[in-house]
């Protein structure tokens, strides 16, 4: 129950962004110009913050980082064989690129919120090496994945255009060189980057609300289906299976649960509403994701405490 309770604030922003478009409180055209700020301005600083701040040392990316780079490549194939499954005329390539992120990407927010009920500070430690390791590889596939299938961008250097002149990507490459760099940068920057970055959480939580239509929500498609199953209850059994693979300890096995049981993180459906990717599918399988928590995090956490 307190679990429960500790992801609730998600369902509450998305229906704090919902009645704030229902009512008018802000126009559509307001919408736009939050997104693109998220996108551009928002987003980007707490890829930097993050990245330039975590700690990549070899003791620390162990065989948990390992399995978790293993699970991600294992969601992109699990995301883009849905093609196999549903053809275009039932799933069109923007709609493939949205189960792409939402089986790839994860609400880091959530998971480290669960791991201090749930693990205590190791758990939160292990989470945190996650956090370093998967927040580029994640960004960049996904935006390398969108150009391809959203942009109409084919050939090598066309994909890799928009892959290099990606906010996203940059802010990544920006965090990295950061961290390599043999000096830090002053406290009030990195201050002012993490202040920058708390607001992308808020903010892609509303305008995910914003995207939500109950009458859409009632009308449950394969692909919404397929999209909220796979990320909070297929991918945990995916990294069960990578953690007797890698032979992870119970603690790793727990934190590498927590990162997969929880669902995709919001600030996807901002990049696809920038690259063309389907974020009417992206709100509703974030909606069911939430509530599929709920209960999958308890019931995964079960099984190695």
């Amino acid at each position: 129950m307190t679990l429960a309770l500790a992801i609730l604030p998600i369902a509450l922003a998305f229906l704090a962004g919902w009645t704030a478009k229902a009512t008018g409180l802000l126009k559509p055209e307001h919408w736009s110009g939050i997104e693109l700020l998220s996108f551009r301005i928002l987003i980007p600083a707490i890829l930097i913050s993050s990245i330039a701040t975590a700690d990549l040392s070899s003791d620390r990316i162990g065989p948990l980082a390992g399995s978790l780079v293993s699970m991600v490549f294992l969601a992109a194939i699990l995301g883009l064989s849905v093609r196999f499954l549903l053809p275009v005329d039932k799933l069109s390539s923007a709609s493939l690129s949205t189960i792409f992120q939402t089986t790839t990407r994860w609400n880091a927010f959530i998971s480290l919120s669960a791991a201090e009920l749930l693990g205590g500070p190791d758990v939160l430690l292990l989470i945190a090496v996650g956090m370093s390791v998967l927040t580029p590889l994640i960004n960049v596939s996904n935006i390398l994945v969108l150009a391809w299938l959203c942009a109409g961008t084919t050939g090598p250097r066309r994909i890799l255009k928009a892959v290099v002149a990606n906010p996203l990507v940059i802010g990544c490459a920006i965090g990295l060189s950061l961290n390599a760099a043999p000096f830090d940068l002053p406290k009030p920057l990195y201050e002012t980057l993490d202040i920058i970055g708390r607001a992308a959480l808020g903010i892609g939580l509303l305008v995910v609300g914003a995207g939500i239509s109950w009458r859409r929500l009632g009308r449950l498609t394969a692909p919404v289906l397929i999209g909220a199953l796979l990320r909070p209850i297929g991918m945990p059994l995916v990294f069960l299976g990578l953690a007797n693979v890698f032979g992870l300890s119970s603690t790793e096995t727990l934190a590498g649960l927590l990162v997969t049981a929880v669902p995709a993180a919001s600030n996807g459906y901002v990049v696809a509403r920038t690259m063309g990717g389907d974020t009417e599918l992206y709100a509703d399988i974030l909606v069911y994701q939430t509530l599929l928590s709920m209960a999958a995090i308890p019931i995964y956490a079960s099984l190695v405490l």
